[in-house]
């Protein structure tokens, strides 16, 4: 039985958010625990980053220049309707529901749930495969 530590190890995963502190505070807390971490700023650069990586889990905001992350979040799932997807959202009401998440985590994002939140997705994905 694999430790929670050792999958994330083995993990590629997504980050977009297009706040700059966010982004790197907690870029620089998952890749502790992740094997690749790729970021992303808005929704553009984390489709690109997507087509180019296929990450195993994408963590997102919603409100994003450029492109949004419902946008990219449905341009992700046309490519793999699989992808546990997590949204990072400060709304907590229906406008900024977005039914193809796995997950909604409301800001201030707690590192830990994040984290908590990543397994779960992967155990959840895990259970549907067999």
């Amino acid at each position: 039985m694999e430790e929670p530590t050792d999958v994330l190890k083995q993990l590629t995963l997504l980050y977009v958010e297009d706040e700059d502190i966010a982004r790197l505070s907690i870029g620089s807390f998952l890749r502790r625990y992740v094997g690749t971490l790729l970021l992303a700023s808005n929704g553009s650069e984390g489709l690109q980053l997507y087509q180019e990586n296929r990450p195993a889990v994408v963590i997102t905001d919603l409100e994003m220049p450029v492109m949004n992350g419902m946008e990219m979040i449905r341009r992700i799932r046309e490519l793999n309707h699989a992808i546990p997807i997590i949204i990072t959202t400060a709304y907590d009401d229906d406008a900024h529901y977005c039914p193809e998440a796995d997950l909604t985590i409301l800001k201030p994002i707690s590192f830990m749930e994040l984290l908590q939140a990543v397994l779960d997705c992967l155990a959840a994905r895990r259970k549907s495969d067999v």
